[in-house]
């Protein structure tokens, strides 16, 4: 591949990364070179790619892999410095390495061989997003990885109580109002056989919101499971110590998480492409953000495929001579939070609502094509497959969904009534 500029590959490290500039016809200008992640190495890097840019009177070409947040802080100072940057994916630069037989690696041969990649790699310019489209990956982001936290704690308090409180699981729900007052107040059986029944009547009528004869029928199976759980419970001062603890956790989450959701609607409404998205049936506003910012730049794709690539939802292709692999699964290559929210919004689409009526009918006529030769899984990897293309289509477009048969839609594109996806 013909090159023109200079070519700079940085491996980024935690605290320290190293760097070095190529000239066009690939030999060093600047050898491998260590710098601190620090205002003081950072402006050095600067200065050192200014110098290379007024020397070789062309402006470098700066190549580092995608390596989280790593990468994000040095991306976003290299384009506010108006340097050309291209993010390599770690698999793309980790398959040069086994060019060479002896197993060698170092920091300064890695920058190096990120840098060559721009020799032999069709390589796209990185774009940065706009803020919003930005604010809203990192809060759909921080709401996935909470939203675990809380189902972690929540499966720790439920171990707690089986042990302190067997059986307290079938009468209260964990996670309801009623069963975290419950807890909170009397986090041991004993404490709730030696507190008076009305308060406990009245504390499940309040928080429950039901009548009295509820509570009296709900005290009457807590105060049995009470004295059950003194014989066949395990009353230590430990788990009743941890119950506190979890339910405070798990409050705490939900507050968060009712935080984060309300930035996240708030921010979505100034983002045209969640707007896009939550016309298409089955994608609901919170779906819609996570695979609107994970995506981003929708013009990044020439092709539908190339989203499905990017996606993850591209089947992974075993051949070798007269061997052609059938078992194939999905590369699952992508981000894994599109291919979850993705994942989700599939199994919504071919679901009834209430009214018995399917969420998404052409996507459900589909479907069960598909599972008359397919497993349910496969079949659901291709609504998946076909969502993504409808993705692409809509955003593409900037066009809202529209319902219609697979017939209907070539009738109106022969008839040149669509715009090419």
């Amino acid at each position: 591949m013909k090159v023109d500029c200079p070519v700079v590959g940085i491996d980024v490290g935690k605290n320290s990364s190293y760097f070095c500039v190529l000239t066009p016809g690939g030999m060093f200008y600047q050898k491998p070179t260590k710098i601190a992640n620090d205002a003081k190495g950072l402006t050095e890097l600067v200065t050192c790619l200014r110098k290379a840019e007024e020397t070789l009177v062309t402006k470098p070409a700066v190549l580092l892999e995608s390596t989280g947040h790593y990468s994000e802080r040095l991306v976003c100072l290299l384009i506010r410095n108006n340097f050309r940057v291209f993010l390599i994916n770690p698999l793309q630069s980790h398959s040069i390495k086994n060019v060479s037989i002896r197993k060698v690696k170092t920091d300064k041969l890695d920058c190096e061989e990120i840098a060559r990649l721009f020799f032999i790699l069709d390589l796209r310019e990185y774009k940065m997003t706009d803020d919003d489209m930005a604010n809203l990956k990192i809060l759909t982001r921080a709401h996935h990885h909470l939203g675990k936290t809380r189902v972690q704690t929540i499966n720790q308090l439920t171990s707690k109580i089986d042990q302190a409180w067997p059986g307290f699981t079938k009468i209260f729900d964990v996670c309801s109002k009623t069963g975290q007052a419950i807890l909170l107040a009397y986090p041991a059986p004993a404490q709730l056989l030696d507190a008076p029944k009305r308060d406990v009547v009245d504390l499940i009528r309040i928080n429950s919101r039901r009548g009295q004869e509820y509570a009296k029928n709900k005290y009457k199976n807590l105060h049995q499971c009470a004295r059950d759980a003194l014989t066949f419970g395990t009353q230590l001062d430990g788990y009743f110590t941890c119950i506190k603890i979890y339910l405070g956790m798990m409050q705490q989450a939900d507050e968060q998480l009712n935080q984060l959701e309300t930035e996240i609607n708030a921010l979505a409404v100034e983002v045209p492409a969640v707007g896009l998205l939550k016309s298409i049936p089955g994608f609901g506003p919170q779906i819609s953000s996570i695979i609107a910012s994970e995506i981003g730049d929708i013009d990044r794709f020439d092709r539908s495929k190339q989203l499905v690539a990017f996606l993850g939802i591209d089947p992974s292709v075993k051949q070798s001579g007269r061997f052609v692999g059938t078992k194939n699964k999905l590369s699952k290559r992508g981000s894994p939070y599109a291919r979850r929210a993705l994942y989700l919004a599939a199994l919504v689409s071919i679901r009834k609502n209430r009214d018995g009526k399917y969420v998404n009918k052409v996507m459900r006529d589909y479907y069960e094509k598909k599972i008359t030769n397919k497993t349910n899984k496969k079949a659901l990897g291709a609504v998946m497959n076909k969502l993504v293309r409808i993705i692409f289509s809509v955003l593409k477009n900037r066009r809202p969904f529209v319902m219609i048969t697979p017939e209907e839609h070539n009738k109106k594109y022969a008839a040149g009534l669509l715009p090419a996806a």
